[in-house]
């Protein structure tokens, strides 16, 4: 298999960082942590090393820096400025004073974001898809097929465009993907494209939730794509909020990786590069975040996806190796992580939430007031008092739980002794 990811994100004075350090292993990297820990930072720093055009959506302090390490098939790079290179102003008006090459390491050619596509190391093919929360699909009327512009510009548009992207202000047109897509399979010279429709069609039921029969059916001569689920037909807007937005993901993915990467390198089963999608979770069913996972990865088998998260279900169906857990503590400055070896199949939604995402409590107040009082009325052999709180827990305690059981069995044996 051809070698083609990120293996690591590197800054300093950045945001909220004194040091930003995270490494990535080359498959799936669940990037977990509270509010605020910086999941989306770390995504916005790696758009930050594609393009200067990039800038103005951070805050960078003096003697900021920031790269990233790669391995691609041309060799191992170091791309992004070193210290020196950002002339702190305001916020949203960074200026770029020079292009500093990142350190250098041994065994690794350093580039300017500048250099990354002006080169002869042949880093071109480095054009990493980035993917943001808002997934939804909103109407749009197709007129027709559309030119689909060279490998080269829109190369250079994934890039100049990755932090507009990340942040929901540029947004693919997949309908518009689709479109072309029915005009063109049929051609003698689409022989790829045809492989990979063929192989989307058919990974399709595989990728919803457990039943829900996925399915594209038609694009008719009004060129409204339809598609199928629970066995009822639907058009494409009309989809729900959560199988929009995974194939707003899956769709983006094969144009992307269609419009980027050289004629050799375009069929979607055997394509690499890196995939970076925020929230990940958003809109999905807790039955399907558990098999998202593997949905993606029977897809794209080859390609390193780094994704933010909040979803202990998601992070129950990674494998060892593939969750970056952020520090929790208050005020912390230096991020230096690397994916646990930790696996949590086994680990039920209550312990992930309170051991690897710090949910401090999970118990329900109300809940536990109750059986807090209904002790104290045992205590002080207060039948009536009892009587309520077993009343309130029966309205609100799971049916599973004992807990009314053997209240009742204590209320009776009060009502014996009276």
């Amino acid at each position: 298999m051809i070698e083609h990811y990120i293996e690591r994100i590197y800054a300093k004075n950045y945001r909220q960082f004194s040091t930003l350090d995270v490494r990535f292993n080359r498959g799936f990297n669940f990037i977990t942590g509270p509010n605020g820990s910086g999941k989306t930072s770390i995504l916005a720093c790696i758009a930050h090393c594609l393009h200067y055009n990039t800038f103005n959506y951070s805050r960078f302090k003096n003697d900021a820096e920031f790269w990233t390490d790669l391995t691609l098939p041309s060799g191992k790079f170091r791309v992004g400025l070193g210290v020196g290179s950002i002339q702190p102003t305001v916020y949203r008006d960074q200026k770029l004073s020079t292009f500093i090459k990142p350190p250098i390491e041994t065994g690794r050619i350093s580039l300017t974001t500048h250099e990354l596509n002006n080169n002869s190391f042949d880093t071109k093919e480095y054009c990493p898809l980035f993917i943001g929360s808002n997934r939804s699909i909103k109407y749009t009327k197709i007129s027709g097929m559309q030119r689909e512009v060279p490998r080269d510009e829109s190369s250079g548009k994934y890039t100049s465009s990755s932090i507009s992207a990340l942040y929901g202000e540029k947004q693919a047109s997949i309908k518009q993907w689709f479109i072309n897509r029915y005009f063109i399979i049929d051609k003698d010279w689409a022989h790829i494209e045809r492989e990979n429709w063929n192989h989307l069609i058919s990974s399709l039921p595989h990728l919803g939730p457990l039943n829900s029969e996925l399915m594209y059916v038609r694009t008719g001569r009004d060129l409204e794509p339809v598609f199928s689920i629970y066995g009822e037909e639907c058009y494409l807007e009309e989809l729900s909020s959560g199988f929009q937005a995974v194939l707003y993901i899956v769709a983006s993915i094969f144009e992307w990786i269609e419009s980027t990467k050289a004629e050799d390198r375009r069929l979607v089963s055997e394509a690499v590069g890196t995939v970076m999608v925020d929230e990940l979770d958003v809109h999905l069913h807790p039955e399907w975040q558990l098999t998202l996972r593997n949905g993606l990865r029977k897809i794209f088998p080859n390609l390193q996806f780094i994704v933010t998260t909040h979803s202990p279900h998601l992070l129950a169906s990674a494998e060892s190796g593939e969750i970056i857990i952020l520090p929790r503590e208050h005020g912390q400055k230096e991020y230096i992580v690397e994916p646990t070896k930790q696996k949590f199949s086994g680990w039920n939604t209550d312990q992930i939430l309170t051991d690897v995402m710090d949910v401090r409590s999970l118990a329900n107040k109300e809940y536990e007031q109750a059986v807090h009082r209904a002790f104290s009325a045992i205590e002080i052999n207060s039948t009536v008092g009892l009587q309520r709180e077993i009343q309130i827990l029966e309205n609100i305690s799971h049916p599973n739980d004992s807990i009314v059981t053997i209240l009742t069995t204590r209320l009776a044996a009060l009502l014996v002794k009276q």
